[in-house]
Order: C-alpha cells, then structure tokens, then sequence
C-alpha cells in the first residue's frame, strides 16, 4: 500500500473511531452503483476482471 492510501485509511479508521465512540452511525446509499476491474496483481492485492453492481445501503454503528 502506498503511503497516499495509507493515509486515507488511516483518516478513515479516526473518524470512525470517533463516531463509533459517540455511539454514532454511518449510512451509505448505493444506486446502481458500477464497479470495474482489470486484472492486477501487486503484492498486496489481486483485482479481478469484471464488472460489479451496487444496489441498497450499508450502515455502519456501534451499540
């Protein structure tokens, strides 16, 4: 992973800590949502060709 994208996990896993600590949730919305992938292998990860729909939420919150 390189050192932008480790960033970016990292600034979300603080917010998410941060909500989750007030007892807070997270929804996302997907509308036909299109996901594509060409076939990559790094050391860290392998994307598979294809194509991927997203229909409906996820909801993220801690109790």
């Amino acid at each position: 992973m390189g050192n932008e994208e480790k960033e970016w996990a990292s600034l979300l896993a603080e917010i998410f800590e941060r909500l989750t600590s007030k007892h807070a949730s997270i929804t996302y919305e997907f509308d036909n949502m299109t996901l594509e992938g060409t076939k990559s292998n790094t050391s860290d990860i392998t994307i598979p060709n294809g194509k991927i729909s997203i229909n409906g939420k996820l909801t993220i919150s801690s109790s």
